[in-house]
Protein backbone atom coordinates (compact mmCIF):
# COMPACT_ATOMS: atom_id res chain seq x y z
CA UNK A 1 0.00 0.00 0.00
CA UNK A 2 1.27 3.53 -1.00
CA UNK A 3 2.20 5.75 1.93
CA UNK A 4 -0.47 8.44 1.89
CA UNK A 5 -0.68 12.08 3.81
CA UNK A 6 -3.48 13.55 5.43
CA UNK A 7 -3.08 17.29 6.49
CA UNK A 8 -5.15 18.50 9.68
CA UNK A 9 -7.09 21.38 9.56
CA UNK A 10 -7.43 23.19 13.07
CA UNK A 11 -10.42 23.99 14.35
CA UNK A 12 -11.66 26.51 17.31
CA UNK A 13 -14.08 23.76 18.94
CA UNK A 14 -14.70 20.44 18.05
CA UNK A 15 -18.41 19.63 18.69
CA UNK A 16 -20.55 16.23 17.54
CA UNK A 17 -21.45 12.96 18.40
CA UNK A 18 -19.39 9.69 16.76
CA UNK A 19 -20.67 6.16 16.07
CA UNK A 20 -17.47 4.12 17.42
CA UNK A 21 -16.66 0.57 15.51
CA UNK A 22 -16.67 -2.32 17.62
CA UNK A 23 -14.03 -3.08 19.78
CA UNK A 24 -10.83 -5.11 18.38
CA UNK A 25 -9.58 -6.51 21.42
CA UNK A 26 -13.30 -7.80 21.91
CA UNK A 27 -13.59 -8.99 18.75
CA UNK A 28 -10.50 -10.99 18.19
CA UNK A 29 -11.58 -12.80 21.29
CA UNK A 30 -15.01 -13.72 19.99
CA UNK A 31 -13.98 -15.00 17.03
CA UNK A 32 -11.47 -17.06 18.59
CA UNK A 33 -14.23 -18.29 21.26
CA UNK A 34 -16.51 -19.06 18.48
CA UNK A 35 -13.78 -21.21 16.75
CA UNK A 36 -13.29 -23.69 20.06
CA UNK A 37 -17.39 -23.79 19.87
CA UNK A 38 -19.50 -26.55 18.49
CA UNK A 39 -21.88 -25.28 16.03
CA UNK A 40 -22.49 -22.27 14.44
CA UNK A 41 -21.72 -18.49 16.34
CA UNK A 42 -23.06 -15.30 15.41
CA UNK A 43 -20.81 -11.98 16.36
CA UNK A 44 -22.77 -8.96 15.97
CA UNK A 45 -21.47 -5.59 15.77
CA UNK A 46 -18.11 -7.08 15.14
CA UNK A 47 -15.10 -4.99 13.75
CA UNK A 48 -14.06 -5.44 10.40
CA UNK A 49 -10.71 -3.82 9.88
CA UNK A 50 -7.65 -5.49 8.94
CA UNK A 51 -5.88 -7.41 12.03
CA UNK A 52 -9.63 -9.13 12.85
CA UNK A 53 -9.82 -9.78 9.56
CA UNK A 54 -6.38 -11.70 10.11
CA UNK A 55 -7.48 -13.65 12.32
CA UNK A 56 -10.37 -14.65 10.48
CA UNK A 57 -8.44 -15.72 7.54
CA UNK A 58 -6.02 -17.24 10.09
CA UNK A 59 -9.16 -19.48 11.45
CA UNK A 60 -10.22 -20.11 7.91
CA UNK A 61 -6.55 -21.66 7.46
CA UNK A 62 -7.25 -24.38 10.21
CA UNK A 63 -10.73 -25.27 8.61
CA UNK A 64 -13.16 -22.36 10.65
CA UNK A 65 -15.95 -20.95 7.90
CA UNK A 66 -16.11 -17.29 8.23
CA UNK A 67 -18.71 -15.08 6.99
CA UNK A 68 -18.92 -11.38 7.23
CA UNK A 69 -21.68 -9.55 7.04
CA UNK A 70 -21.80 -5.43 7.76
CA UNK A 71 -21.01 -5.50 11.27
CA UNK A 72 -22.08 -9.48 11.87
CA UNK A 73 -20.14 -12.24 11.23
CA UNK A 74 -20.92 -16.02 11.31
CA UNK A 75 -18.04 -18.43 12.45
CA UNK A 76 -18.88 -22.42 11.93
CA UNK A 77 -15.84 -24.67 13.34
CA UNK A 78 -14.92 -27.17 11.22
CA UNK A 79 -15.82 -31.12 12.39
CA UNK A 80 -12.71 -32.01 13.86
CA UNK A 81 -10.11 -29.67 15.31
CA UNK A 82 -7.77 -28.50 13.12
CA UNK A 83 -7.90 -29.17 9.62
CA UNK A 84 -4.52 -29.20 8.05
CA UNK A 85 -2.70 -25.73 6.58
CA UNK A 86 -0.23 -26.46 3.92
CA UNK A 87 1.19 -22.98 3.79
CA UNK A 88 2.17 -20.36 6.42
CA UNK A 89 -0.07 -18.58 8.38
CA UNK A 90 0.66 -15.06 7.57
CA UNK A 91 -0.47 -12.66 10.25
CA UNK A 92 0.77 -9.23 9.16
CA UNK A 93 1.74 -6.95 12.09
CA UNK A 94 -0.88 -8.25 14.49
CA UNK A 95 0.43 -9.09 17.79
CA UNK A 96 -2.74 -9.44 19.10
CA UNK A 97 -3.69 -12.45 16.43
CA UNK A 98 -0.07 -14.15 16.37
CA UNK A 99 -0.11 -14.21 20.30
CA UNK A 100 -3.97 -15.40 20.78
CA UNK A 101 -3.61 -18.08 17.60
CA UNK A 102 -0.81 -19.91 19.02
CA UNK A 103 -3.02 -21.22 21.84
CA UNK A 104 -5.91 -21.26 19.96
CA UNK A 105 -4.36 -23.83 17.47
CA UNK A 106 -2.61 -25.60 20.03
CA UNK A 107 -5.73 -26.70 21.04
CA UNK A 108 -5.96 -29.13 18.46
CA UNK A 109 -4.65 -31.28 15.79
CA UNK A 110 -2.19 -30.03 13.65
CA UNK A 111 1.21 -29.15 12.31
CA UNK A 112 0.91 -25.01 11.52
CA UNK A 113 3.77 -22.29 10.96
CA UNK A 114 2.87 -19.07 11.97
CA UNK A 115 4.74 -16.02 10.23
CA UNK A 116 4.67 -12.01 9.57
CA UNK A 117 6.00 -8.72 8.22
CA UNK A 118 9.65 -8.35 9.72
CA UNK A 119 8.28 -6.20 12.51
CA UNK A 120 5.77 -8.36 13.96
CA UNK A 121 9.24 -10.86 13.71
CA UNK A 122 10.69 -8.54 16.48
CA UNK A 123 7.80 -9.07 18.65
CA UNK A 124 8.31 -11.48 21.22
CA UNK A 125 6.39 -14.82 21.46
CA UNK A 126 8.93 -17.25 23.59
CA UNK A 127 6.65 -16.90 26.92
CA UNK A 128 3.16 -18.46 25.26
CA UNK A 129 5.47 -21.09 23.74
CA UNK A 130 7.73 -22.41 26.62
CA UNK A 131 4.52 -22.91 28.59
CA UNK A 132 2.95 -24.48 25.49
CA UNK A 133 5.67 -26.83 25.23
CA UNK A 134 4.88 -28.00 29.19
CA UNK A 135 1.61 -29.04 27.45
CA UNK A 136 2.30 -31.10 25.01
CA UNK A 137 3.10 -28.85 22.05
CA UNK A 138 6.33 -29.15 19.82
CA UNK A 139 7.24 -25.95 18.86
CA UNK A 140 10.08 -24.97 16.71
CA UNK A 141 11.90 -21.26 15.84
CA UNK A 142 12.35 -21.06 12.39
CA UNK A 143 14.39 -18.00 12.87
CA UNK A 144 15.26 -15.80 15.50
CA UNK A 145 14.92 -18.07 19.35
CA UNK A 146 11.41 -16.57 20.68
CA UNK A 147 10.28 -15.06 17.74
CA UNK A 148 8.11 -15.73 15.02
CA UNK A 149 8.11 -17.50 12.43
CA UNK A 150 7.48 -19.82 14.41
CA UNK A 151 5.97 -23.85 13.90
CA UNK A 152 3.58 -25.54 16.29
CA UNK A 153 3.03 -29.32 15.91
CA UNK A 154 0.33 -29.91 18.00
CA UNK A 155 -1.85 -33.08 19.27
CA UNK A 156 -4.27 -30.77 21.84
CA UNK A 157 -2.96 -29.73 25.11
CA UNK A 158 -2.30 -32.14 27.72
CA UNK A 159 -2.87 -30.03 31.28
CA UNK A 160 -1.04 -29.00 34.21
CA UNK A 161 0.18 -26.05 35.60
CA UNK A 162 3.01 -23.87 34.14
CA UNK A 163 3.95 -20.35 34.89
CA UNK A 164 4.21 -17.56 32.30
CA UNK A 165 6.22 -14.21 32.28
CA UNK A 166 4.03 -12.11 31.59
CA UNK A 167 5.64 -8.75 31.67
CA UNK A 168 5.68 -7.87 28.10
CA UNK A 169 1.92 -8.78 27.74
CA UNK A 170 -1.27 -9.95 29.11
CA UNK A 171 -1.98 -11.68 26.07
CA UNK A 172 0.73 -14.41 26.58
CA UNK A 173 -1.16 -15.61 29.36
CA UNK A 174 -5.15 -15.39 27.49
CA UNK A 175 -3.89 -17.32 24.67
CA UNK A 176 -3.54 -20.04 27.44
CA UNK A 177 -6.81 -19.51 28.97
CA UNK A 178 -9.09 -19.74 26.41
CA UNK A 179 -6.78 -22.86 24.89
CA UNK A 180 -6.72 -24.62 28.12
CA UNK A 181 -10.88 -24.75 27.97
CA UNK A 182 -9.93 -27.82 25.56
CA UNK A 183 -7.45 -29.34 27.09
CA UNK A 184 -7.41 -33.28 27.95
CA UNK A 185 -7.19 -31.76 31.80
CA UNK A 186 -6.98 -28.77 33.66
CA UNK A 187 -4.75 -26.51 33.65
CA UNK A 188 -3.41 -23.31 35.96
CA UNK A 189 -2.16 -20.68 34.44
CA UNK A 190 0.31 -18.69 37.17
CA UNK A 191 2.61 -15.58 36.64
CA UNK A 192 4.89 -13.85 38.63
CA UNK A 193 4.55 -9.64 39.47
CA UNK A 194 1.95 -7.76 37.19
CA UNK A 195 1.15 -8.90 33.82
CA UNK A 196 1.46 -6.19 31.39
CA UNK A 197 -2.28 -4.49 30.42
CA UNK A 198 -4.03 -6.53 33.12
CA UNK A 199 -7.29 -5.72 32.42
CA UNK A 200 -7.25 -7.26 28.82
CA UNK A 201 -6.74 -10.70 31.12
CA UNK A 202 -9.78 -9.85 32.78
CA UNK A 203 -11.72 -9.41 29.47
CA UNK A 204 -10.67 -12.72 27.95
CA UNK A 205 -11.88 -14.02 31.35
CA UNK A 206 -15.24 -12.55 31.55
CA UNK A 207 -15.38 -12.87 27.71
CA UNK A 208 -15.39 -16.76 28.36
CA UNK A 209 -17.96 -16.78 31.48
CA UNK A 210 -20.51 -15.04 29.00
CA UNK A 211 -20.35 -17.77 26.46
CA UNK A 212 -20.66 -20.50 28.88
CA UNK A 213 -16.76 -21.67 29.53
CA UNK A 214 -15.08 -21.46 33.05
CA UNK A 215 -12.07 -19.87 34.14
CA UNK A 216 -11.48 -18.95 37.84
CA UNK A 217 -9.35 -16.78 39.65
CA UNK A 218 -6.93 -18.05 41.73
CA UNK A 219 -5.85 -15.04 44.21
CA UNK A 220 -4.92 -12.15 41.97
CA UNK A 221 -1.91 -14.32 39.96
CA UNK A 222 -3.38 -17.48 38.39
CA UNK A 223 -6.19 -18.42 36.43
CA UNK A 224 -7.50 -22.39 36.51
CA UNK A 225 -9.26 -23.35 33.59
CA UNK A 226 -11.07 -27.04 33.99
CA UNK A 227 -10.08 -29.04 30.69
CA UNK A 228 -12.36 -30.80 28.03
CA UNK A 229 -14.96 -28.20 28.26
CA UNK A 230 -17.41 -27.79 25.36
CA UNK A 231 -19.48 -24.72 24.94
CA UNK A 232 -22.05 -24.79 21.76
CA UNK A 233 -22.28 -21.75 19.08
CA UNK A 234 -23.52 -18.39 20.74
CA UNK A 235 -24.62 -15.15 20.14
CA UNK A 236 -22.42 -12.41 20.98
CA UNK A 237 -22.56 -8.54 21.10
CA UNK A 238 -19.13 -6.53 20.59
CA UNK A 239 -19.34 -3.23 22.37
CA UNK A 240 -18.11 -0.11 20.86
CA UNK A 241 -14.30 0.28 21.16
CA UNK A 242 -12.98 2.51 23.63
CA UNK A 243 -9.43 2.71 22.16
CA UNK A 244 -10.82 4.20 18.87
CA UNK A 245 -12.86 6.51 20.81
CA UNK A 246 -10.25 8.16 22.68
CA UNK A 247 -9.05 10.03 19.64
CA UNK A 248 -12.56 11.79 19.60
CA UNK A 249 -12.62 12.40 23.50
CA UNK A 250 -8.90 13.84 23.01
CA UNK A 251 -10.21 16.16 20.74
CA UNK A 252 -12.52 17.43 22.68
CA UNK A 253 -10.24 17.90 25.38
CA UNK A 254 -7.60 19.64 23.14
CA UNK A 255 -10.27 22.50 21.64
CA UNK A 256 -12.36 22.70 24.81
CA UNK A 257 -14.79 20.83 22.93
CA UNK A 258 -17.57 18.52 23.40
CA UNK A 259 -18.21 14.76 21.99
CA UNK A 260 -20.61 12.20 22.53
CA UNK A 261 -19.32 8.86 21.69
CA UNK A 262 -21.40 5.88 21.48
CA UNK A 263 -22.68 2.60 21.68
CA UNK A 264 -20.01 2.36 25.04
CA UNK A 265 -21.50 1.85 28.49
CA UNK A 266 -19.58 2.86 31.72
CA UNK A 267 -19.62 -1.49 32.48
CA UNK A 268 -16.95 -1.97 29.54
CA UNK A 269 -14.90 -4.84 29.82
CA UNK A 270 -12.56 -2.52 27.80
CA UNK A 271 -9.29 -1.12 30.11
CA UNK A 272 -8.83 1.27 27.76
CA UNK A 273 -11.99 2.82 28.58
CA UNK A 274 -10.33 3.75 32.04
CA UNK A 275 -8.65 6.84 29.73
CA UNK A 276 -11.74 8.68 30.44
CA UNK A 277 -10.17 8.63 34.54
CA UNK A 278 -7.01 10.64 32.96
CA UNK A 279 -9.13 13.25 30.89
CA UNK A 280 -11.22 13.91 34.05
CA UNK A 281 -7.77 14.33 36.03
CA UNK A 282 -6.27 16.76 33.26
CA UNK A 283 -9.74 18.80 33.65
CA UNK A 284 -12.18 17.05 31.52
CA UNK A 285 -15.74 16.73 32.34
CA UNK A 286 -17.01 13.44 31.77
CA UNK A 287 -21.12 12.18 31.55
CA UNK A 288 -22.16 8.73 31.44
CA UNK A 289 -25.43 8.57 29.29
CA UNK A 290 -28.07 5.92 28.59
CA UNK A 291 -25.83 4.93 25.02
CA UNK A 292 -22.83 6.48 25.31
CA UNK A 293 -20.16 9.10 26.94
CA UNK A 294 -19.91 12.54 26.48
CA UNK A 295 -16.30 14.28 27.14
CA UNK A 296 -16.27 17.92 27.61
CA UNK A 297 -12.86 19.62 27.62
CA UNK A 298 -12.13 22.17 29.71
CA UNK A 299 -10.29 25.70 28.82
CA UNK A 300 -6.83 24.87 30.25
CA UNK A 301 -6.01 20.96 30.36
CA UNK A 302 -3.27 19.91 33.39
CA UNK A 303 -0.10 17.77 33.47
CA UNK A 304 -0.24 14.49 35.22
CA UNK A 305 1.96 11.92 36.53
CA UNK A 306 1.27 8.87 35.87
CA UNK A 307 1.75 4.65 35.32
CA UNK A 308 0.23 3.47 32.46
CA UNK A 309 0.44 -0.30 32.60
CA UNK A 310 -2.74 -1.37 32.39
CA UNK A 311 -3.65 0.85 29.82
CA UNK A 312 -0.29 1.25 27.43
CA UNK A 313 -2.40 1.91 23.91
CA UNK A 314 -3.33 5.29 25.37
CA UNK A 315 -0.16 6.52 25.94
CA UNK A 316 -0.03 8.07 22.52
CA UNK A 317 -2.79 9.83 23.07
CA UNK A 318 -2.02 10.85 26.50
CA UNK A 319 1.57 12.09 25.03
CA UNK A 320 -0.19 14.86 22.46
CA UNK A 321 -2.77 15.91 25.04
CA UNK A 322 0.72 16.55 27.50
CA UNK A 323 2.11 18.82 24.76
CA UNK A 324 -0.54 21.02 25.08
CA UNK A 325 -0.64 21.32 29.05
CA UNK A 326 1.58 23.67 30.42
CA UNK A 327 4.24 22.10 32.79
CA UNK A 328 5.43 19.21 33.39
CA UNK A 329 3.80 15.48 32.43
CA UNK A 330 4.98 11.80 33.30
CA UNK A 331 4.43 8.33 31.80
CA UNK A 332 5.94 5.50 33.41
CA UNK A 333 5.94 2.08 33.63
CA UNK A 334 5.09 1.37 30.07
CA UNK A 335 8.40 -0.38 28.72
CA UNK A 336 6.54 -3.06 26.81
CA UNK A 337 5.41 -0.20 24.52
CA UNK A 338 8.31 -0.89 22.97
CA UNK A 339 7.00 -3.97 21.66
CA UNK A 340 3.65 -2.82 19.91
CA UNK A 341 3.93 -1.68 16.05
CA UNK A 342 6.64 0.00 16.94
CA UNK A 343 8.74 1.35 19.32
CA UNK A 344 6.13 3.56 21.18
CA UNK A 345 8.13 5.20 23.48
CA UNK A 346 10.53 6.28 20.88
CA UNK A 347 8.10 6.95 18.13
CA UNK A 348 5.80 9.17 19.99
CA UNK A 349 9.51 10.88 21.18
CA UNK A 350 10.87 11.27 17.80
CA UNK A 351 7.64 13.02 16.70
CA UNK A 352 7.05 15.18 19.71
CA UNK A 353 10.11 16.52 19.21
CA UNK A 354 9.33 17.39 15.29
CA UNK A 355 6.61 19.70 16.88
CA UNK A 356 8.99 21.56 18.92
CA UNK A 357 8.10 19.90 22.28
CA UNK A 358 10.38 19.47 24.62
CA UNK A 359 10.42 15.40 25.86
CA UNK A 360 12.53 13.05 27.58
CA UNK A 361 12.48 9.16 26.30
CA UNK A 362 13.16 7.10 29.25
CA UNK A 363 13.36 3.28 29.15
CA UNK A 364 10.04 2.79 30.29
CA UNK A 365 7.95 5.80 29.45
CA UNK A 366 8.09 10.00 28.91
CA UNK A 367 8.60 12.87 30.43
CA UNK A 368 7.09 16.11 28.35
CA UNK A 369 7.02 19.69 29.27
CA UNK A 370 3.96 21.25 27.72
CA UNK A 371 2.78 24.36 26.47
CA UNK A 372 4.06 24.92 22.84
CA UNK A 373 3.64 23.19 19.51
CA UNK A 374 4.63 24.23 16.20
CA UNK A 375 3.72 22.11 12.79
CA UNK A 376 5.51 19.50 10.86
CA UNK A 377 5.07 16.70 8.88
CA UNK A 378 4.75 13.21 11.57
CA UNK A 379 5.86 9.93 10.81
CA UNK A 380 3.20 7.36 11.73
CA UNK A 381 6.12 4.94 11.82
CA UNK A 382 3.25 2.11 10.35
CA UNK A 383 1.38 2.24 13.61
CA UNK A 384 -2.07 3.04 13.91
CA UNK A 385 -2.04 4.56 17.49
CA UNK A 386 0.45 7.13 16.37
CA UNK A 387 -1.54 8.15 12.91
CA UNK A 388 -4.68 9.07 15.12
CA UNK A 389 -2.84 10.48 18.60
CA UNK A 390 -1.28 12.97 16.42
CA UNK A 391 -3.86 13.70 14.14
CA UNK A 392 -5.74 15.03 17.14
CA UNK A 393 -2.68 17.68 17.32
CA UNK A 394 -3.53 18.95 14.32
CA UNK A 395 -6.82 20.38 15.60
CA UNK A 396 -5.04 22.79 17.19
CA UNK A 397 -1.63 23.70 15.20
CA UNK A 398 -1.22 24.99 11.59
CA UNK A 399 1.04 22.68 9.67
CA UNK A 400 0.69 18.86 10.83
CA UNK A 401 0.47 16.57 8.57
CA UNK A 402 0.69 12.46 8.78
CA UNK A 403 2.61 10.65 6.46
CA UNK A 404 1.48 6.93 6.24
CA UNK A 405 -1.85 8.11 7.15
CA UNK A 406 -3.09 4.56 5.40
CA UNK A 407 -2.02 2.25 8.57
CA UNK A 408 -5.36 3.45 10.44
CA UNK A 409 -6.52 0.39 8.15
CA UNK A 410 -5.50 -1.97 10.89
CA UNK A 411 -8.02 -0.96 13.76
CA UNK A 412 -10.20 1.98 12.05
CA UNK A 413 -10.24 1.88 8.77
CA UNK A 414 -13.07 4.90 8.34
CA UNK A 415 -11.43 6.98 10.65
CA UNK A 416 -10.10 9.73 8.73
CA UNK A 417 -13.91 10.07 7.21
CA UNK A 418 -15.28 10.06 10.67
CA UNK A 419 -12.41 12.29 11.77
CA UNK A 420 -13.26 15.24 8.68
CA UNK A 421 -16.74 14.90 9.33
CA UNK A 422 -16.47 16.15 12.88
CA UNK A 423 -14.07 18.55 12.40
CA UNK A 424 -15.50 20.02 9.72
CA UNK A 425 -19.09 20.45 11.73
Amino acid sequence: MAKTVETIQPVERIRGRVRVPGSKSVTHRALMLAALARGESEILDALRAEDTELTARALEHLGVTVAWDDRRVLVHPPASRWEPSPEAIHLGNSGTSMRLLLGIAAAGKGDFVFDGTPRLRERPVGPVIDALRRLGVRAAYLGREGYPPVQLQSDGLTGGSVWVDARESSQFVSALVMAASAARSDVEVCWEGKAASLPYLHLTVEMMRRVGLRADWIGSNGIMVPGRQEVRGFRYRVEGDCSSASYFWAAAALTGGEVFTYPLTADALQGDCRFLAVLEAMGCTVVWEEEGVRVVGPERLRPVDLGMNDMPDMVPTLAVLAAFAPGTTRIRNVAHLRIKESDRIRAVAEELAKLAVPVDELPDGLVISGGGVKGAVVEAHDDHRIAMAFAVAGLKVPGISIAGAETVSKSFPKFWEVFRKLSHG
